[in-house]
């Protein structure tokens, strides 16, 4: 074109480049033109399963409505008339998946229920099987002298046939023992004269974590997987209050302070901190942790919390900073913490087989002095204890074993092989002197002497 008509010589020699191009990208054939496109074959393979995805899905929604219309049965025969169904609209199928969700969340809630399953509610004088024995109230723990268990002498079987999580004996006296596991139970057991189950406690879906009694026994906690923390009278069975976390809770301790608030770690790596009396929101959360919460260690003034970031903290309750962090390189993670009932030392069960022992005043430094090896806990959640008097340390074992350490020579005393599979709870008679519960994944709980 001339440039009286207002386009330069170079605009002509682009379009003359652009037509030529596309001439050389054309082919002729005997019938028609065809041009040569380029593409993505990886965005070509992620939209065609999209697209197959979206049919399949349109396909299912369908069946389901057809199931729904035969009365929900998956094997139910879909009549010919039923086959020419229209599609319905996106807003109708949004309607019924919101009435399906609403249907289900309706039958995955169930009530929580208690059973007695035990020989006699009340004894001769009508006492319930909560009274403490006269003989037991004027005994201390920590004033006997304790020894370690030779042998088994009873075994509940399959008490939890999926494996048993925690075990808790009955504040002070020890005449009850508490225990819950994955079978979505907890379950109350009399060890004192009769050896047998009394009250199986269910209102959780999913397995059970965590209990937690109060300093009475009459009541006590329980956290699962299903997200759920229960408040229980132990007595009658009785759920009290209900809570609902955002994660799963992994660990749930009453308040030694006031045993209306309690704290509960959390696997979205958060301590919160509820009052029973407001339910809806904590008092207070404690989020200095960047790992899920193992084990919490209560006490008058502090509180000790550890994680899977492989870090131990200390907190002043109601604070949300830590006083102190106990974190090294060389550190492993910290699946269960008790503290010495006599001496001011605090044991950690540590992911690398074995027990390490840190100051429990002061800095909190650790007791390079004080190191228990022997057992195998790495991999495996496996619980720690002290006898009443400070005397025994003793740990489960991933190989079956309950391992029995003198405190003061750090040397193993007695080994009890009990199991193939791991054994993760220990805990030891708050009276007697040398009875010690042990469960595990077996399900079975062992009562040693």
């Amino acid at each position: 074109m001339s440039l009286v008509q207002g386009y330069s010589s170079s605009e002509e020699e682009i379009e003359s480049q652009e037509e030529n191009a596309i001439n050389h990208k054309r082919q002729k054939t005997s019938t028609n033109t065809f041009q040569k496109i380029s593409y993505d074959p990886a965005a070509f393979d992620a939209n065609s399963q999209q697209s197959k995805l979206k049919e399949a899905k349109a396909k299912a929604k369908e069946l389901k409505l057809r199931r729904k219309r035969n009365g929900g049965d998956p094997w139910a025969p879909i009549h010919s008339e039923e086959e020419q169904v229209h599609k319905p609209e996106p807003a109708q199928i949004l309607k019924e998946e919101e009435e399906e969700e609403e249907e289900n969340t309706e039958s995955e809630k169930f009530p929580p229920s208690s059973e007695f399953v035990g020989s006699n509610k009340r004894d001769y004088q009508g006492r319930s099987f909560m009274h403490i024995p006269s003989e037991l109230t004027k005994k201390i723990p920590g004033d006997q002298e304790c020894f370690v268990p030779k042998s088994v002498i009873h075994t509940f079987t399959k008490a939890h046939p999926k494996g048993v999580n925690k075990l808790q004996f009955f504040p002070h006296s020890g005449h009850l023992l508490l225990s819950c596991g994955n079978d979505a139970t907890i379950k109350l057991w009399a060890i004192r004269d009769a050896l047998e189950l009394l009250r199986i406690y269910k209102g959780h879906k999913l397995a059970v974590k965590d209990i937690s009694f109060n300093s009475t026994g009459d009541k006590f906690l329980s956290c699962g997987f299903d997200k759920i923390i229960r408040l229980w009278n132990t007595e009658t069975g009785e759920v009290i209050k209900t809570f609902e976390m955002s994660s799963i809770p992994n660990v749930v301790r009453f308040n030694p302070n006031i045993e209306s608030e309690f704290v509960v770690g959390l696997s979205n790596h958060k301590i919160e901190h509820y009052d029973l009396a407001a339910i809806h929101n904590p008092i207070q959360t404690y989020d200095h942790h960047i790992g899920a919460i193992n084990d919490i260690l209560v006490d008058k003034e502090t509180f000790i919390s550890t994680s899977d970031d492989k870090s131990v903290r200390v907190w002043h309750w109601q604070i949300n900073i830590p006083i102190k962090v106990i974190s090294d390189p060389s550190q492993f993670s910290t699946p269960s913490i008790k503290k010495h009932p006599k001496a001011n030392y605090i044991a950690l069960q540590s992911m690398d087989n074995c027990v390490k022992v840190i100051h429990s005043t002061g800095k909190y430094k650790w007791n390079k002095n004080k190191l228990f090896k022997g057992h195998q806990s790495a991999g495996y959640g496996i619980e720690i204890g002290f006898s009443p008097d400070g005397k025994i340390l003793m740990s489960g074992d991933a190989r079956g074993y309950a391992v029995f350490w003198d405190w003061q020579s750090k040397k193993i005393v007695n080994k009890l092989k009990l199991s193939t599979l791991p054994i993760k709870c220990i805990t030891f008679h708050p009276l007697e002197t040398s009875k010690v519960a042990i469960a595990g994944n077996s399900g079975d709980i062992y009562y040693c002497d």
